[in-house]
């Protein structure tokens, strides 16, 4: 059920579209001149407002914004006596919802009413998602006190505080970290607490989508522009308009959408699918990826000018383990919230397990540290959650080191050891050597030039040494 609020000086019309939108379950009230409607509009705080052009002791075009400034959510809906089109299309630039000429069909009046509550309902959501996105997605929610992120939140700070990310052509910003450290917290804290929070944020998952729909999606077309193209549509460069868009897991985007991304925004502008004008944009682009794209580029596999088009401002996020008090601090604020979440109040953790929380070594960073908690709060048995209910970590595999009496063993990562036993013989110089570099490789996807940085040797170095090796073991 709506409120309609009727103002319409023909007491007979009025009476009969009151009793119209009655018989469909609607709550209807009636104001026959400007005052009374002026009076009582605040209270009556109608979803739609249908609104007589003439009225006996004022203009409804120059009450319409009076009624709007006291219920900005209403939609207006004009009516007009034949042949005042020109004045109903006055109105709509007022802001208007749609306009009705008179006489009056009461079943289209009930339509375009349905159409205005529907309208109502939709945009009431995407405010209330919006809002509570809102409250979630500010700089507060990115926690940590270590020196990294606080760097990283005072740059965030800087930027939204200022004007510059409101300008028509506003710096992008690249966001770089593993998988799991927070990117999407950081692009919507630039959002959210920036110039354009009024205005949408529209994520964009770059390996969600394939290179034949990429296009499209981004930039919009046209009907018919292709095979399964039965209708225009807006892309999501111009639906995020005033706004940001945000270009997640870029480091994977196909090389022929980079170079026409990079044209995007070079000229702030973009060509839907099949249309020969193109459209200009308005947008604040904040891209982020998991990939080293020095090495993407060096590589031939990410453009270099768009590499350094999208770095103007550049974050990096620190993996996690590299960070452990901030660990301790995120583990609390999970378990706060899967408590609240799961209504288990008074939950705590015991002293050794914020020691193994300290030293664990997270290879899926925040999001892992989320579930780890999720799992340990619903497995604890009181208002404790002890060392038992989090894994301990095998530093090992992640480049740590033991020693006994008579050996030491030493971790290359991905759970590989080297073991040197002093009484039994030890691996050659060459056979540690070889494992070492093998690591490395795999460790990069076979990446040459990244390896070599690693291990901090020229890439025709490696490469020597890796064939050399091969050719032993032959």
């Amino acid at each position: 059920m709506a409120k309609i609020f009727v103002v319409e000086d023909e007491l007979v019309l009025a009476k009969n579209v009151c009793d119209k939108l009655r018989a469909h379950s609607h709550k209807a009230e009636m104001r026959h001149n400007c005052a009374d409607a002026l009076a009582a509009v605040a209270a009556v705080n109608p979803d739609v407002i249908l609104l007589d052009i003439r009225l006996p002791d004022g203009d409804g075009l120059e009450l319409l914004p009076q009624l709007r400034a006291e219920v900005p959510t209403a939609r207006v809906i004009v009516m007009t006596a034949h042949g005042n089109e020109r004045i109903a299309v006055d109105a709509m630039k007022a802001g208007a919802f749609e306009y009705l000429t008179k006489p009056v069909d009461l079943d289209e009046l009930k339509l375009v009413v349905d159409r205005a509550i529907d309208q109502r309902q939709v945009a009431d959501n995407l405010d209330f998602l919006r809002k509570q996105e809102a409250r979630t997605s500010g700089l507060d929610r990115i926690l940590g006190e270590s020196p990294a992120i606080t760097q990283i939140k005072e740059t965030i700070a800087k930027l939204t505080r200022s004007n510059v990310l409101a300008l028509p052509d506003p710096p992008t910003v690249l966001i770089t970290g593993e998988t799991g450290t927070g990117k999407d917290l950081a692009a919507r804290a630039l959002h959210y607490d920036g110039p354009r929070r009024a205005k949408p944020f529209i994520q964009v998952n770059c390996t969600a989508l394939p290179a034949t729909l990429f296009e499209s999606e981004l930039f919009g077309h046209l009907k018919g522009a292709f095979t399964s193209a039965t209708g225009s549509k807006r892309g999501l460069f111009e639906v995020a308009e005033g706004g940001t868009i945000f270009l997640d897991e870029i480091g994977h985007l196909d090389l022929e959408m980079q170079a026409k991304l990079l044209h995007a925004i070079e000229h702030r502008e973009i060509r839907p699918v099949g249309a020969t004008e193109v459209r200009s944009i308005n947008v604040h682009i904040v891209a982020a990826t998991n990939r080293d794209l020095d090495d993407a580029v060096e590589a031939g596999e990410f453009r270099r000018d768009l590499y350094h088009r999208l770095r103007v401002v550049q974050l990096h996020l620190p993996p996690l383990r590299s960070r452990r008090d901030d660990a301790v601090i995120l583990a609390r604020y999970f378990l706060g919230r899967h408590s609240e979440r799961f209504g288990m109040s008074g939950k705590r953790f015991s002293d050794e397990a914020i020691d193994r929380i300290g030293t664990h070594v997270w290879r899926g960073n925040i999001r892992e540290l989320s579930h780890v908690i999720e799992s340990a709060l619903l497995h604890a048995d009181g208002n404790v959650v002890e060392a038992a209910h989090i894994p301990a970590s095998n530093d090992v595999s992640d480049g740590g080191a033991f020693m006994d009496d008579s050996s030491l063993a030493i971790g290359i990562g991905d759970d590989r050891l080297i073991r040197l036993n002093f009484d039994n013989g030890c691996p050659s110089l060459d056979e540690i050597e070889h494992t070492i570099l093998s690591a490395a490789y795999e460790h990069t996807g076979g990446n040459l030039s990244r390896a070599a940085r690693i291990l901090g040797i020229t890439r025709e170095a490696l490469r020597y040494r890796l064939n050399r090796a091969a050719e032993k073991t032959q």
